[in-house]
C-alpha cells in the first residue's frame, strides 16, 4: 500500500450543527427537575462499572499516544507546534531541545483548546484561535513573531474570529461568527493605526455561510459562500489584497463547486458531471465564469469525486467506485487524458470490525454506527475506546446510509428532503441484513449517534424497537419538527435544504412530522437509552430535548412491563457539542457510555454474558 496523501478538506459546504425546539422555556422547566432526578437515580447503577472502564480506557489511551495528535505547521524558516494547548517552535533542522515559546496560555492570555493556526507568508505573524471549553467563546489571537533576540508577542485579541488567511505578512481577512452564522468577511490591516477591522464582503442570504481559505499556491484567498445546495466562490488576489473579491461564477440553484488555482488558471470541482455529481474543470484565472470552464476529468458513470489537491504539476482526486473502493486518480495537469490510479482501502455501505472469526460472531455484543445526513460521511476514525471494544470481542458495525456522502452528491440527494425516509429504510436493512447473517441478535445490539445521526436513530427505535437493546445519542437532535417551524433559531433557515420548510410547504411538514422522532412516540417498549447533552449547546437547546424524554419516559411507563427499559438524560454543563476536548473529561463520558452499554446488554466487564432479566 502507498505512503497515505494527507487531502485537505474542501471549504465547508454541509456541517453536522444542529439545533431543536420542543416544549417552551417554562415548560422545559417544570420538566426539567423531574427529568434530571429521575436520571441520576438511574445513573447510580453503572458508577461501580464506569470506574472500571475509565482505568481500562486510561491504560488503552497509554498504549496508543499518537491518538494525541500534536498539529505541526511548517514554516520558512521554523516548524511549529502546539503542546498542552501551548504554541512552540523549533528551527529546521534544530533538535526538540532547543524549543522558543511562540503562545503559552497564562491567565494573562485567553485560555481555551486551540483549534486553527496560519503563518504570515514571510513567518512575520501567526494567527490562531482558541475556544473555551466551558463557554464555547472563541478568540483569535495574533502574534508578531520577531527575529531573535527578539521573542513572540501578542499583538491583538479579535472575539468570535472562525475563519482566517492571511494575504501577506500585514494583512489579514477573517470571518466572524454570531449565534452560529457566519456571514461577514473582514479585512485587518496592520500598518494602519489605531487598528481597525474593516468589512470586505456581507452576505445577504440567510441560508449561506461564509468561510475563507487559501489555494494551495498561497496565490489567492477564497471567500466560500456555501448553502445546503449551492455555492459561490470569490477571489482575493494575495499580491492585490486591497481590491474587492471578484466572483468566479455567481450563484445558481443545484450549482455546488470549490476551486483551487495553479499558474494562472483555476481548478474547479463541480457538479455538473451528469448525474449532478462531481467532475474537474479548468479555465484560466481571467476568465473565471462557468461558460469557460473547461472538463479536466469527468469520472466514469457511478464514481464520485471526493476531494481535490493540487501538488505541483498534478491534481490528486480521492475517487470512489459504484462498489464503494476508495481511490486516488493523479491527473497531470499537462496532459489530463494520462490519468492513473493508486488503491488506497476500501469502504463499503456497511463496514464491519470484528476480531473474531465470522463464524462465531452470532453471540457477540454488536455495536451500530449512523450519521446519514448534509452528504457527511460516516466518521470511522480510530480511537482506544474503540480498541477496546474490539478486544472484548464487540462487532462494530458502521452503516453507510443514504443522506451521507459515501457514495457521491447522488447518495446524499437520494436521502434529503422527501427522501428523508430512505436513510430510515436503509439503517433497518443494515440491522436485520447482520442478524440473518449470523452476527449478533437483537438482544446483543446497540446503536450509537450523534446529533443529526438521531433523527435516524429515534425514528428506528419508534418503528422498529424489538430490533435493538440499547442506544446511546450525544447531543441528539431529535425534534425536527419543532425546530423548521422556528426561523428564529439559528440554523433553521440554513437548514431548509436538508429537511424542507414546514412553514411553506404543506407535504414537506406531512413529511418531516412522518419521521421526527419526538413527534411519533408511542406506548411500547423501548431500547434503554442514554442520552448526552450539553446545558449550554447553542445548537440543541434544551426544550426540545427535555420534551422528549419525558415524552419517552411516559410512554415506557404507559406500556408497563415487569423490567422496564432505562431512559436516562446525562445532562452535563458546558457548551459542547461534539462532545468535550478535555481528556479526562472525555474519558468520564465515554467510560459512563460504555459502563450503560454492558449493563444494558447483560455483559460482565470483560465482555462475558450475564443472565438477562
Amino acid at each position: 500500500m502507498p505512503s497515505p496523501v494527507l487531502l485537505r478538506p474542501l471549504p465547508r459546504l454541509l456541517r453536522p450543527l444542529r439545533s431543536s425546539s420542543g416544549c417552551s422555556a417554562s415548560a422545559a422547566q417544570r420538566l426539567s427537575h423531574s427529568v434530571r432526578e429521575h436520571s441520576r437515580s438511574l445513573l447510580q447503577k453503572y458508577r461501580s462499572q464506569e470506574q472500571y472502564f475509565k482505568r481500562k480506557l486510561k491504560a488503552a489511551y497509554g498504549r496508543f499516544p499518537e491518538v494525541s495528535d500534536h498539529a505541526v505547521v511548517q514554516g520558512r524558516h521554523h516548524v511549529y507546534f502546539e503542546e498542552g494547548g501551548n504554541i512552540y517552535r523549533k528551527a529546521r533542522g534544530q533538535s526538540d531541545q532547543e524549543l522558543e515559546e511562540v503562545l503559552i496560555q497564562s491567565e494573562d492570555v485567553v485560555r481555551g483548546a486551540l483549534q486553527r493556526v496560519r503563518l504570515s507568508p514571510g513567518e512575520r505573524m501567526l494567527a490562531a484561535t482558541l475556544k473555551d471549553p466551558k463557554s464555547n467563546m472563541v478568540r483569535g489571537l495574533l502574534v508578531r513573531l520577531g527575529d531573535p533576540p527578539a521573542s513572540p508577542r501578542v499583538l491583538l485579541e479579535l472575539s468570535d474570529m472562525f475563519s482566517f488567511e492571511w494575504a501577506s505578512d500585514d494583512i489579514l481577512l477573517f470571518t466572524t461568527m454570531k449565534e452560529l452564522r457566519c456571514q461577514t468577511v473582514h479585512r485587518l490591516d496592520l500598518r494602519e493605526m489605531p487598528l481597525k477591522s474593516v468589512p470586505v464582503y456581507k452576505e445577504q442570504d440567510p441560508e449561506f455561510f461564509v468561510e475563507v481559505s487559501r489555494t494551495r499556491d498561497g496565490t489567492l484567498l477564497t471567500l466560500n459562500c456555501s448553502s445546503r445546495s449551492s455555492s459561490e466562490v470569490r477571489l482575493v488576489e494575495s499580491h492585490m489584497p486591497l481590491r474587492c473579491p471578484r466572483v468566479v461564477q455567481p450563484r445558481l440553484p443545484g450549482l455546488v463547486y470549490h476551486v483551487e488555482h495553479s499558474h494562472r488558471h483555476l481548478y474547479i470541482l463541480a457538479n455538473t458531471a451528469p448525474g449532478q455529481e462531481y467532475q474537474l474543470l479548468r479555465t484560466h484565472l481571467s476568465s473565471p465564469f462557468m461558460r469557460s470552464w473547461v472538463p479536466v476529468f469527468t469520472p466514469a458513470q457511478g464514481t464520485g469525486l471526493k476531494d481535490m489537491e493540487l501538488c505541483r504539476d498534478h491534481c490528486i482526486l480521492a475517487v470512489r467506485t459504484p462498489s464503494g473502493t476508495l481511490s486516488l486518480q493523479v491527473v497531470p495537469l499537462a496532459n489530463p487524458t494520462k490519468a492513473f490510479a493508486l488503491q488506497d482501502g476500501t469502504l463499503v455501505p456497511m463496514t464491519v470490525l470484528h476480531t473474531a472469526s465470522w463464524g462465531n460472531l452470532q453471540e457477540a455484543p454488536l455495536l451500530l454506527h449512523v450519521y446519514g445526513a448534509y452528504g457527511l460521511d460516516l466518521s470511522m476514525g480510530f480511537s482506544p475506546e474503540k480498541q477496546v471494544l474490539l478486544e472484548e470481542g464487540w462487532v462494530l458495525a458502521y452503516c453507510h446510509v443514504r443522506g451521507g456522502g459515501e457514495r457521491g452528491l447522488g447518495w446524499h440527494q437520494a436521502g434529503r428532503l422527501q427522501q428523508k425516509h430512505k436513510g430510515v429504510e436503509d439503517l433497518v436493512a443494515c440491522v436485520q441484513h447482520l442478524f440473518k447473517l449470523g452476527v449478533s441478535c437483537p438482544t446483543l445490539a446497540a446503536l450509537t449517534a450523534h446529533s443529526a445521526g438521531a433523527i435516524l436513530a429515534g425514528a428506528l427505535c419508534n418503528q422498529h424497537p424489538h430490533l435493538l437493546r440499547a442506544v446511546t445519542l450525544q447531543a441528539p437532535f431529535v425534534d425536527v419538527l419543532g425546530t423548521m417551524q422556528d426561523p428564529t433559531l439559528p440554523l433553521t433557515i440554513e437548514d431548509r435544504g436538508e429537511w424542507g420548510d414546514p412553514l411553506a410547504d404543506s407535504q414537506q411538514r406531512d413529511n418531516i412530522a412522518s419521521y421526527s422522532p419526538l413527534q411519533n412516540i408511542k406506548p411500547q417498549r423501548y431500547p434503554s437509552m442514554l442520552i448526552t447533552a450539553y446545558e449550554g449547546d447553542r445548537r440543541i437547546p434544551l426544550p426540545g430535548l427535555m420534551e422528549y424524554v419525558e415524552k419517552l419516559t411516559s410512554a415506557v411507563q404507559a406500556h408497563g412491563v415487569e423490567w422496564p427499559p432505562s431512559i436516562i438524560l446525562d445532562l452535563q454543563p458546558g457548551e459542547d457539542h461534539f462532545g468535550p476536548e478535555d481528556l479526562d473529561t472525555s474519558l468520564n463520558e465515554v467510560s459512563r457510555q460504555l459502563a450503560f452499554l454492558y449493563r444494558e446488554l447483560g455483559l460482565f466487564c470483560g465482555g462475558h454474558r450475564q443472565r438477562h432479566k
